[in-house]
């Protein structure tokens, strides 16, 4: 079963628009996905999305602090990749890494 969800996770990470706008952060696939790799990944995606949600949930409820989403959402994303994407794509790379095929 965890390796059928690292196939499903892989097979999303390794395609590219998946990545879009930030393809250049993406390692190759022998490559482990560093703790700064997903820090970043985590708060270029996090604080973007946090805003989105904020602006959102200001239109119905203005007495909302406006730091709460764009602060604490890069932090529930980087625990998310972290269990998940970089988990399984880690895997695979410490497999390439000793010679097993893919």
């Amino acid at each position: 079963m965890i390796d059928d969800l690292e196939r499903v996770a892989n097979f999303v990470s390794d395609t590219d628009h998946n990545w879009w706008p930030f393809l250049f952060l993406r390692p190759s696939p022998r490559e482990r996905m560093s703790f700064g790799r997903i820090a970043l990944l985590a708060i270029l995606y996090g604080v973007l999305a946090g805003v989105v949600v904020d602006v959102l949930l200001r239109c119905t409820h203005p007495a909302a602090s406006p730091w709460v989403f764009p602060l604490g959402t890069p932090i529930g994303f980087f625990l998310f990749y972290w269990a998940t994407f970089a988990a399984s794509w880690n895997r695979r790379a410490e497999r390439m890494r000793l010679g097993a095929r893919e």
